[in-house]
């Protein structure tokens, strides 16, 4: 089996782009992710935000070597506490992504990760300031 996918990955060559904000802060999910090369990341970084602030990536779950891996679950820390801040419930029918089936967050909190998913971006000044 394929690597589990993290959907709150960083702007980096190889990295799949899955979803874009949309005005009203949403993230539009793309019908099939695109994967992007260092001319693509350059491009964004010369922009006003942070390319993590508008749009979604995906790659390879670092497990171990991230720093909201769970050792005692096993898992991403990062989902429950996102699932359980926004408190949105999985609709029946759940919005199409291009990655679902291999996202880490869909295989760890099922329909309920990608209901509160639509708002996540990456705020990159507080991942500095907390570095």
């Amino acid at each position: 089996m394929a690597s589990l996918l993290c959907p709150s990955s960083t702007a980096k060559p190889g990295a799949a782009l899955f979803g874009v904000q949309d005005a009203s802060g949403h993230i539009q999910y793309l019908d099939e992710p695109v994967i992007v090369d260092q001319t693509f990341v350059d491009t964004a970084r010369q922009q006003s935000r942070a390319p993590e602030e508008r749009f979604r990536f995906a790659s390879n779950c670092a497990k171990t070597g991230c720093g909201h891996w769970s050792s005692e679950s096993a898992g991403c820390s990062l989902v429950g506490k996102i699932v359980e801040a926004m408190n949105r419930k999985a609709e029946a029918t759940l919005v199409s992504c291009a990655i679902r089936d291999r996202c880490r967050w869909y295989h760890q909190e099922g329909g309920s990760a990608c209901a509160n998913c639509d708002e996540v971006v990456r705020n990159v000044r507080t991942m500095e300031l907390a570095a």
